[in-house]
């Protein structure tokens, strides 16, 4: 993302004396040049982009990083080393700015330009700049010149005119004017896409085609999600590449369960089964994920020495987590698991001529996707009324898989569906499933907990740690308690004409 102020300018001509030349007939006093390195630190979905942002990492008499956005000042920062997360980075504005956008994801390097510049300065009478510009030549990704040269002209405040006669003059000698900066150009002539990867597009689904063509296309775009996220979950290159492989997994498990009368019977017991397997195999670790992302979160209210006496804890869980990874890193490197994913590719892409779909696999899909959609709900109202104040957990933890489930169902085939009423209707799921998932993750945390005490204990651990554990525990506790007794609140927002009403404008375009 760049700002407004920054105007770039070149032509297919590889001489850019020309430019030069008219420049300094104007006033513009150009330094030696001076080979630079400057690179784009982007999360893996695009996050600070999709936000207005760009990162940038200049390699020149020293690391320096800076914050760019529209609409926002221009922040600079001095580093020792590239970030691999905002919160390597010192507290500050800097920081905190970065981190409300990235959260917990890296800061990977997506582009790195190695290029020679040459700045230009025009000032007027009285000493004052009021116009630069910037000459770049051999501009290289990866070693392979992109382009010969480029030349910015940036726009200072209150000198708008001087830069505008410096454009003019550009355009005048028959350079174009280019759609960005040289870094925004540079990015797209090397296909590096700066929005990052987003998840599921949503396939063009129409809603009388055969059900097996639609349920096949989902699955095989699930499938680019599982795999995008690969080798992100075996570098740990931070714990979203997990998460997102595991949301991948799991609407294919839900579009495969209500596949039973859409996909081939052979194919189908194969997939539930092999696609089970991964959803379990990747669990352990990532419970351990969120355990570790909500430790700050969850030690906060605690006392200063109490969080200290914790740190024996805290290092387990890491220990844990380094283990659980670990193990997934040997599974999904196996070739058990490469299997799994080029079969299920060939089963979505290329199915066999006798893979012979169920018996609903030629009726229209906006028929079964409906039918199916309007079930999962009905399903989830009808469990949810079922639970009181003395339900066990276990039907609490069912009803939070059928929320998933009918979540699922309705993101992997919003191609079918009305977009405005579908969004409304996530929002109040959302909201009620947030409720479910809080009472999950205290509960998860709480069992996780009393095993790493049982395990400390038995190591002799101090007994102002034994005693800090039994704080922690008794405050997540309290807090799946109070998730629960809100229950009834948040169900009865989603358990209202409106929402039955915006599933149906949704699901109309289905039925047409």
């Amino acid at each position: 993302m760049m700002g407004t102020d920054v105007a770039t300018f070149a032509t297919d001509e590889h001489d850019p004396a020309t430019a030069v030349t008219r420049l300094a007939a104007m006033g513009f006093e150009f330094g030696p040049p001076r080979t630079v390195i400057r690179s784009l630190l982007e999360t893996f979905d695009g996050r600070l982009y999709n936000a207005g942002l760009r990162l940038e990492v200049r390699e020149c008499d020293g690391l320096q990083l800076i914050l760019t956005g529209e609409g926002s000042a221009r922040a600079q920062l001095i580093v020792s080393s590239i970030p691999r997360f905002p919160g390597d980075l010192p507290p500050g504005p800097f920081r905190a700015r970065l981190v409300a956008v990235a959260d917990v994801r890296a800061l990977l390097p997506v582009l790195r330009v190695t290029a020679t510049r040459v700045a230009g300065v025009r000032q007027n009478r009285a000493g004052k700049t009021v116009t630069t510009v910037t000459l770049y030549e051999h501009v290289c990704v990866d070693d392979h010149e992109v382009a010969p040269w480029t030349i910015e002209v940036d726009e200072l405040a209150g000198y708008a005119k001087d830069a505008s006669k410096a454009r003019d003059a550009l355009a005048q000698i028959g350079l174009s004017r280019l759609d960005g900066d040289t870094l925004t150009v540079v990015a797209a002539a090397a296909g590096v896409n700066l929005a990052g990867v987003t998840g599921p597009s949503g396939v063009p689904l129409d809603p009388i085609m055969p059900a097996i063509a639609g349920f096949r296309a989902v699955l095989a775009e699930l499938g680019e999600g599982i795999v995008a996220n690969w080798q992100g979950s075996i570098e740990q290159l931070d714990p979203e590449f997990l998460h997102d492989l595991r949301v991948a997994v799991r609407r294919t498990r839900s579009v495969l369960a209500e596949g039973k009368k859409v996909l081939p019977p052979a194919i189908l017991a194969r997939a539930v089964e092999r696609f089970g397997w991964l959803g379990s195999v990747t669990g352990p670790a990532r419970d351990l994920d969120v355990h570790l992302i909500n430790w700050t979160t969850d030690t906060d209210p605690l006392a200063g020495d109490v969080v200290a006496a914790l740190e024996p804890v805290h290092l387990l869980l890491k220990q844990r987590s380094e283990a659980a990874h670990t193990a997934l890193t040997r599974i999904l490197q196996s070739a058990e698991a490469t299997e799994l994913m080029t079969t299920a590719a060939a089963w979505w892409r290329e199915p066999a001529l006798d893979d012979r779909g169920g018996v609903d696999a030629e009726r229209p899909l906006g028929k079964i996707v409906t039918k199916r959609i309007a079930r999962a709900h009905a399903n989830l109202i009808n469990g949810g009324r079922l639970i009181k104040p003395d339900s066990p957990p276990d039907q609490v933890h069912d009803l939070r898989k059928d929320a998933k489930r009918l979540r699922y169902l309705l993101e992997s085939f919003a191609g079918l569906l009305h977009e405005t009423p579908r969004k409304a209707f996530v929002r109040r799921l959302k909201a009620f499933q947030d409720n479910l998932g809080e009472h999950h993750d205290a509960a998860i945390h709480v069992a996780e907990l009393r095993a790493v005490s049982h395990e400390l204990h038995l190591g002799h651990a101090s007994s102002e740690t034994m005693v800090a554990i039994g704080q922690l525990i008794r405050q997540l506790d309290q807090h799946r308690i109070a998730t629960r007794l809100e229950f009834a609140e948040h169900f009865a927002a989603y358990d209202t004409k409106a929402t039955q009403r915006d599933l149906d404008a949704a699901l109309a375009r289905a039925t047409r």
